[in-house]
């Protein structure tokens, strides 16, 4: 029997008594699942992973994503793992000018883990091998409660409202375009609807982040200020959990109903996080029409 600490007022809970380097039994395995739905985000604390066993135990939630950077030089082996580390294949830091810093600096910006995808990923699974001593820390916000919060006639509003999600676009707002062009190709803009109903719990949540970049039907810089407007709403102090890693955390989280964004740690720190990342199931908007 697993042991559940609620982490905050609307969500997240930390998860102890288990040892995810083994394979858990369907029972155990059922209780977190049940504990995933429920809090959205989940720690659980001292699990000394390896890649293998962390990829053995994500997919026990459904097939895996491969990171879009798998055909570049990298310190990882397995297609499945995003590194999200600051230190290249040689375990150096890399330079706050390099290439993979800038990119991973996109992660600082409120997103949903590949929202830019036709199917949108469904859970993210973070392992902690090595933390700065300060910084570092990642922000979650419950767009569950973010949605309850909003008024009826506000809520009315967006229903069946779909969006414009595009990596190319979200990743350009911190300045970076070296992607290759197989990347390019791989993510094009793709449409996703505003509003999700989770398919476990049936609750609605609002689907946002910085790779929103316009809504379907709407002039583009009016869908630009009401995203703007509904992610402020969104991330205020009262629906965001703040963690700070510690060394062999793993943390787990729900794309379909939270966001979430790394914040900035001092480039001399070592830092080395490795992220596993469930698939989704289906697509929720096609031909600008919601279908979730």
């Amino acid at each position: 029997m697993t042991r559940v600490r609620k982490l905050h007022r609307h969500f997240g809970a930390e998860i102890t008594a288990v040892d995810l380097s083994v394979p858990l039994d369907d029972e155990l395995f059922r209780q977190i699942q049940d504990a995933f739905n429920e809090h959205a985000v989940l720690v659980f604390p001292d699990q000394s992973l390896d890649d293998e066993r962390q990829l053995a135990f994500s997919s026990r939630f459904g097939p895996l994503e491969t990171s879009i950077r798998k055909d570049r030089k990298r310190r990882v082996n397995r297609p499945e793992v995003s590194d999200i580390s600051n230190v290249d294949e040689h375990d150096r830091i890399v330079r706050a000018d390099d290439e993979r810093a800038i990119y991973n600096a996109g992660n600082q910006l409120w997103h949903s883990d590949s929202s830019f995808k036709r199917v949108p990923a469904m859970a993210s699974l973070l392992s902690a091998r090595e933390v700065p001593p300060e910084g570092g820390e990642t922000e979650f916000a419950d767009m569950r409660a973010a949605w309850d919060a909003l008024s009826e006639e506000k809520r009315r509003g967006l229903e069946g409202l779909v969006a414009v999600h595009d990596f190319v676009y979200s990743r350009g707002l911190i300045g970076y375009d070296q992607f290759t062009e197989a990347e390019r190709v791989a993510v094009p803009p793709v449409q996703q609807a505003l509003v999700r109903t989770h398919p476990v719990t049936g609750r609605k949540s609002l689907f946002l982040g910085s790779h929103a970049s316009h809504i379907i039907g709407w002039p583009v810089e009016e869908g630009r200020r009401l995203l703007r407007e509904l992610l402020e709403f969104a991330t205020q102090p009262r629906f965001v959990y703040r963690h700070s890693w510690r060394v062999n955390d793993l943390g787990m989280w729900d794309n379909r109903c939270v966001l979430e964004r790394g914040r900035a740690v001092d480039p001399s720190y070592l830092r080395v996080i490795h992220r596993a990342t469930v698939a989704g199931v289906g697509p929720t908007a096609i031909d600008g029409k919601a279908v979730e």
